[in-house]
Order: C-alpha cells, then sequence, then structure tokens
C-alpha cells in the first residue's frame, strides 16, 4: 500500500503511549470508523474530555492520517495479517493492533458497501422541456422584440433521483450550446474509435 510519510507519521503516532493514552486512542479509532459511515462527524472527536490532553494539532493529523489508511486499506481490500504487519512495521503495540484489527472485523463490510455506492457520476439528462418567450421591450429600450428560450431538463441520478435545471437562452447561446455538444460527441466518437 502506497501512504504518503504524513499518513506513516499520523500512524506512527497512535503507537506513542505517553501522547495518546488508551482512552484517547480508542476514541480516535471508534471515531475515524463511524465518521467514514457518517454516524459521527469530526467535531465529534473532541467531545471525549481526555483528549483535551492531546495537542489539537497532533490529535488532526493523527486523525486525518488513520482515515487516509482505512479507505486505502478498504479500497486495495488489504486482509487482517496485512493490516496487522503494516501497524506492527510502524511501532504499534499488539493490544493497539488487535483493537484496530477488530473494528476492521467489525466494520469492513459496511465500509466497502458504503466506499462502492459513494460515486462521482454526473445526473443524467431525461427529458427537454423549452418555451420560446418574446421580449417586446425592457426599462432601457422601447422596442426589443428578442427571443428567449426558456430550457427545463429533468435529470436522474444513479439511485432514481429526479433533479430539474432550468436556464434561459437567446438564440446564440443556444445555438453555441448545441454547436458545443455536437463537439464533445464527435470528440467521444473519436476516442471510442481509437479504443
Amino acid at each position: 500500500m502506497n501512504l504518503s510519510e504524513d499518513v506513516l507519521k499520523g500512524i506512527e503516532t497512535l503507537s506513542d503511549e505517553k501522547l495518546i493514552n488508551d482512552s484517547v486512542f480508542k476514541h480516535i479509532i471508534d471515531t475515524c470508523f463511524l465518521v467514514i459511515l457518517k454516524k459521527k462527524t469530526e467535531s465529534d472527536l473532541f467531545d471525549n474530555k481526555a483528549v483535551s490532553s492531546v495537542d489539537t494539532i497532533a490529535l488532526k493529523q493523527t486523525f486525518s492520517a488513520f482515515i487516509v489508511f482505512i479507505l486505502e486499506s478498504m479500497k486495495i481490500n488489504y486482509d487482517q495479517s496485512s493490516i496487522s504487519d503494516l501497524l506492527e512495521e510502524h511501532k504499534l503495540s499488539s493490544s493497539r493492533i488487535d483493537f484496530i484489527s477488530n473494528y476492521f472485523k467489525e466494520y469492513r463490510v459496511a465500509i466497502r458497501k458504503h466506499l462502492s455506492v459513494t460515486n462521482f457520476h454526473f445526473p443524467h439528462i431525461i427529458d427537454v422541456n423549452w418555451r420560446l418567450d418574446l421580449f417586446m421591450k425592457s426599462n432601457a429600450v422601447e422596442k426589443l422584440n428578442t427571443p428567449v428560450y426558456l430550457i427545463n431538463l429533468t435529470t436522474e441520478q444513479e439511485e432514481n433521483v429526479k433533479g430539474k435545471v432550468q436556464f434561459a437562452a437567446t438564440l446564440d447561446q443556444l445555438q453555441d450550446l448545441v454547436f458545443k455538444l455536437r463537439d464533445a460527441q464527435k470528440q467521444i466518437e473519436r476516442s471510442s474509435i481509437k479504443s
């Protein structure tokens, strides 16, 4: 697993039992897993009174480093022994490794499921409605006679969540949009032919 130097330092900070005592350690680990599952927020990290004895910057760095470690482990689907070996390399005690391993066992399926539905897909356009309005005059000009198209796009996300996008465009703006869409379509066709 390729982890940055900052992440590795954060994991090594978890091994420092003088800086992070057992109750703070357990609170950090618990909060990390539950933040990923959106059952807690980052602000819950500071709710524990024992955390007040730890340097805030070190606490935040350790917290973010361990979040990255969890996500990378889940992304690669590291097994328990690989996770334990990596934590052992970074000087964590066996009791702390066991504690973390138990959390990985308990939350592995839930986190991987949560990560599988997290996506960055754009909504799909499923319907288009339009209307032509004619502006006759404005406050500044007596006679305008400008056509304006009002366009309503109905979109759909992957979970069948529907949305609406509405905008107004002049004839020139609409022609420019159509030209750009055709250009994008040609680019996609070219790239699919090369593949």
